[in-house]
């Protein structure tokens, strides 16, 4: 699977110290895949310190996962927090 806009929702914050939620039947190292939220760029404005708290795997309930987020140049990492 990918990343979908629609399972993400912005909880508050500024750019650099946003905080998400992301809900996903995607395994917990699919979302932490380099690249994975590349297009969250775009869509929710991510940058480098942003907080996502994912929700993964079956039913979006196996794991929950703080992660922050790494920007370079559009290409998205995340790191377990």
């Amino acid at each position: 699977m990918a990343y979908i806009s629609e399972d993400m929702r912005l909880m508050g914050g500024v750019p650099g110290q946003q905080m998400f939620i992301y809900r996903t039947e995607d395994e917990a190292a699919a979302v932490t895949a380099s690249g994975y939220f590349d297009q969250a760029v775009e869509d929710y404005n991510l940058e480098t310190g942003d907080i996502v708290i994912a929700c993964t795997g079956a039913n979006r309930a196996s794991a929950i996962d703080m992660m922050v987020a790494a920007n370079s140049d559009g290409t998205v990492t995340v790191i377990a927090a």
